[in-house]
């Protein structure tokens, strides 16, 4: 039987659990994987999506027992060539201050920009979403 092909898009939904870190991390090196993504880019993308998910299962209320995290990625091919990801991170509770708030006391946002190309965020009364954009890479 042939290998599967790889596919443009991955999604998950976990529970705000610290143990989800490792299911996302594995998935997502595996999808990179798949898409022939360099290593180094393999690494950032994967760091970053763990520090988001982290800092979303962090700020889950301890109350919120089926609380969930929402991770997808989708492969964006440029006209020429160029290969990017775009990665949503989202959970219907505030999960991720701002530096300026107080009790700031991580460096999870700093390297998320570190490491991705882009990142947007939103903050709404009962829900965070991170959307975060790979640097570009070539086509392999």
């Amino acid at each position: 039987m042939p290998a599967p092909e790889p596919t443009d898009v991955i999604s998950m939904v976990l529970l705000a659990d610290p143990v989800s870190l490792s299911v996302v991390r594995e998935r997502f090196r595996r999808w990179l994987d798949a898409l022939c993504w360099p290593r180094a880019e393999v690494d950032d993308v994967v760091m970053a999506v763990n520090e988001a998910v982290t800092m979303a299962v962090e700020q889950t209320h301890p109350s919120m027992l089926s609380a969930e995290v929402r991770v997808a990625a989708r492969l964006f091919t440029e006209p020429d060539g160029g290969r990017r990801v775009m990665v949503a991170v989202a959970a219907d509770h505030p999960w991720c201050p701002s530096p300026e708030e107080p009790g700031f006391g991580g460096h999870g946002l700093l390297m998320i920009h570190a490491c991705m190309d882009a990142v947007e965020l939103t903050r709404e009364a009962e829900e965070t979403t991170m959307l975060m954009t790979s640097v570009r890479v070539t086509a392999t």
